[in-house]
């Protein structure tokens, strides 16, 4: 079976089974290096519900951005 990481209004999944703390920095990692080749700006905004998760998710986004 297929995983669809990427839903309608972004980043989709159960956290802590196909959507962990490696998957999320990862993409991080991908999308640092896609807005940095044609930014005109230095800003990012990471968003999340107030599930556990969201904090460990947002963690890991933030240190796959820097």
């Amino acid at each position: 079976m297929s995983k669809k990481l990427f839903g309608t209004d972004g980043v989709r999944g159960q956290a802590g089974t196909f959507l962990n703390v490696e998957v999320a920095m990862k993409v991080a990692m991908a999308a640092g290096i896609y807005f940095k080749k044609g930014a005109r700006t230095k800003r990012i905004l990471v968003g999340k519900d107030t599930r556990r998760s969201g904090y460990m998710i947002e963690n890991a986004i933030v240190s796959g951005l820097t």
